[in-house]
C-alpha cells in the first residue's frame, strides 16, 4: 500500500511539473528478444505495443501482437539522457530482465518504473546488474 501511495504522489507531482509534454497518447511498438518482467508479470519474448494514457502519460498499457493487454504499469515521468533515445531499458540479473525505463524518441521525456520487490530480491541474489537497452520501431 505504501508503494502505491508513493507512486501516486510521484506521478501527480511529475505530471504537474512536466505539464503537457507527454499529453498526447504515445503508441510504440517494440520487439523484445528475451523474456522479461514488468509489474511482477512475466512476458515472453515478442513484439509488444506500449501505449501511454492521454490523461496520465505515465500510465502504460503493454499489449501483445493479438492486442491483448499483458500488463498495466504506472511509472514516473522523468527527463531522459540522450544515450538511449527511442528505447526500452531493462535491468538484467543473470537471465532475468526487468523493464526499468521507456525513452520515447520524439521527446526528452521518458517514464521510469521503480523496482518491484521481486526485482530488488533478484538483484540482491545476483550481485550484478547489466543495463540492456532495446530500440523501438
Amino acid at each position: 500500500m505504501k508503494r502505491i501511495t508513493a507512486i501516486a504522489l510521484f506521478v501527480v507531482a511529475s505530471f504537474v511539473t512536466a505539464g503537457s509534454a507527454l499529453a498526447s497518447p504515445t503508441v510504440t511498438e517494440v520487439n523484445v528478444p528475451f523474456n522479461f518482467t514488468v509489474n511482477n508479470v512475466s512476458l515472453p519474448a515478442g513484439t509488444y505495443s506500449i501505449v501511454s494514457d492521454i490523461t496520465n502519460p505515465a500510465m502504460l498499457t503493454i499489449r501483445d501482437q493479438s492486442n491483448n493487454v499483458k500488463a498495466i504499469e504506472v511509472g514516473l515521468n522523468t527527463s531522459v539522457t540522450p544515450r538511449n533515445p527511442g528505447a526500452l531499458v531493462f535491468h538484467q540479473y543473470g537471465d532475468r530482465f526487468f523493464l526499468s525505463e521507456i525513452h520515447f524518441g520524439s521527446s526528452a521525456m521518458g517514464i521510469f518504473l521503480p523496482a518491484t520487490r521481486l526485482e530488488r530480491h533478484t538483484r540482491k541474489l545476483s550481485h550484478k546488474e547489466i543495463v540492456t537497452p532495446v530500440g523501438m520501431s
